[in-house]
């Protein structure tokens, strides 16, 4: 079975964290990635060690922001 990684365009993303919500094994972690005015931008980062490559938070992103792709 081919490993598979998971991509996340944080243009598009609304930090709406139902990702992180949908990973079964807390893979996924809302991060701090820059700043908007006064207020932090918290994007969804991927923690490839616990990432297992099921593709449930592709299909719960409401902005298809995230992808999968096999390494």
């Amino acid at each position: 079975m081919a490993k598979t990684k998971i991509i996340i365009d944080c243009k598009n993303c609304i930090s709406c964290s139902i990702c992180v919500q949908a990973c079964p094994v807390s893979a996924l972690e809302l991060s701090l990635f820059g700043k908007s005015g006064k207020y932090p931008n918290m994007f969804p980062e991927v923690m490839s060690d616990k990432c297992i490559g099921c593709g449930i938070c592709v299909k719960n992103c409401p902005m298809d922001c995230i992808s999968q792709t096999e390494e």
